[in-house]
């Protein structure tokens, strides 16, 4: 089994309020699960309102695969145009024998 995790950081510029991170913030998280059928959620920085860091993890039976799932989810929440990445950080844990 390969786990693959991965940080995001996200820039918000058009933001004014922790209101307005909240509800853009929802929306790359439910249009991303659902595309992709992951865990994500919001870590660190809740309370920045032009700022985020949200975690994923993709489980695969191939490193290859994991990873190009991780790279897509990088791809697919830039082009939702919400936010801008600013960082990104990924790990991936090989468990047992790799097929």
């Amino acid at each position: 089994m390969v786990v693959g995790i991965s940080r995001v950081d996200i820039f918000f510029p058009e933001n004014h309020s922790l209101k307005d991170k909240r509800q853009i913030l929802r929306k790359v998280i439910e249009k991303t699960r659902a595309k992709f059928n992951i865990s994500m959620i919001e870590i660190d920085q809740s309370n920045l309102w032009q700022r985020a860091r949200i975690a994923f993890a993709v489980t695969g039976v191939r490193q290859d695969h994991v990873s190009k799932v991780i790279e897509s989810v990088h791809e697919y929440m830039e082009s939702l145009y919400l936010g801008e990445i600013i960082d990104t950080s990924s790990e991936i844990i090989v468990i047992g024998d790799e097929i």
